[in-house]
């Protein structure tokens, strides 16, 4: 930082000599010009001898002596704020002041913690048991109020497994015990061929059995007659052919459950449905499914036309 400010203080003391050697030759060239040109000047006032020459006034300004006063120039405008400057060492402390007056008294602090339980003193001596006389029986007090439960007490340890005791008597007949479901009622069939469209409804009848426990099932109706009563599962299902319409419903006598139904579509040949039911049988009820009037439906070996159906609980 040293070098850098002498070097340029060096600097300028170069640009100032120049400059000065520069503005000299530049008077004496002025001088030269004026006497070549117009001789010797001579004042006709009395104040002649008192006005310098040019060459004296350009002297007199390299030497610095003041010259005439110019008109003052406009202010310039504020330069930037300078470099802040080093911190000065820090000065000796002070002597200290004297003691300042009594401060108000402060607010009242927060209690503290309880101290430590102090240690327990020595028994007392036993004082002398004075009887006194009964006093009068009182009248009983009123009735309290029922307290809480108390709260559940800790699971005691398992106590020792005592020794073993004699054999007992032999123990009386118990009750008989319910009645197990004994009838094995339930069937599967399917149809291998193609049914309607018809003129007026049509019991569907089937072709080929899986099973038919009880034999509640005829196969040239196509009926389902209850032999049991009892809770019964019944499932049905279908495929529509590609020309007609297929409207089925599972029947309890002439009564209608639920039905399935599949609408012709152009842009889907066939189209399959299913159902199921759980209801309640008298012995005797018949249960089928019929076939809508004007409707068809389509199976063949592939067995798409089922019926199932089984007891699940027997009446009591």
């Amino acid at each position: 930082m040293m070098f850098l400010k002498t070097l340029t203080w060096f600097l300028l003391l170069q640009c100032y000599i120049i400059a000065t050697l520069y503005q000299l030759s530049t008077c004496l060239a002025e001088e030269q010009t004026v006497h070549t040109t117009t001789g010797i000047l001579k004042s006709e006032s009395k104040d002649s001898e008192t006005i310098p020459s040019p060459r004296q006034q350009c002297i007199n300004s390299i030497h610095g002596v003041p010259g005439i006063p110019g008109i003052p120039g406009s202010p310039g405008p504020m330069g930037p704020p300078g470099l802040q400057g080093q911190h000065g060492q820090t000065g000796s402390k002070g002597v200290k002041g004297g003691l300042g007056p009594d401060g108000q008294p402060g607010q009242k602090g927060v209690p503290g913690n309880p101290g430590p339980k102090g240690e327990k003193g020595d028994t007392g001596q036993k004082g002398e048991v004075q009887i006194g006389q009964k006093g009068v029986q009182g009248k009983p007090g009123p009735q309290g109020v029922k307290g809480e439960p108390g709260l559940k007490g800790s699971l005691g340890q398992r106590g020792l497994t005592g020794p073993r005791g004699q054999q007992g008597h032999k123990g009386d007949k118990g009750q008989p015990g319910e009645k197990q479901q004994t009838n094995q009622i339930a069937f599967s069939v399917s149809r291998t061929a193609a049914l309607g469209p018809s003129s007026q409804h049509t019991p569907v009848t089937y072709q080929k059995i899986y099973t038919n426990r009880g034999n509640g099932l005829n196969m040239g109706s196509g009926k389902f007659t209850c032999s049991v009563s009892g809770v019964y599962f019944f499932m049905f299902s279908t495929l529509r052919n590609n020309v007609n319409d297929m409207f089925l419903c599972l029947m309890k006598n002439d009564e209608e459950l639920p039905c399935i139904y599949v609408t012709h579509s152009a842009s889907r040949n066939n189209g399959s449905a299913s159902n199921s039911v759980i209801i309640d049988l008298q012995h005797g009820d018949e249960v089928w499914v019929r076939l809508g009037s004007g409707h068809a439906l389509y199976s063949d070996d592939n067995e798409y036309t089922t019926f199932t159906g089984y007891l699940l609980y027997e009446n009591a």
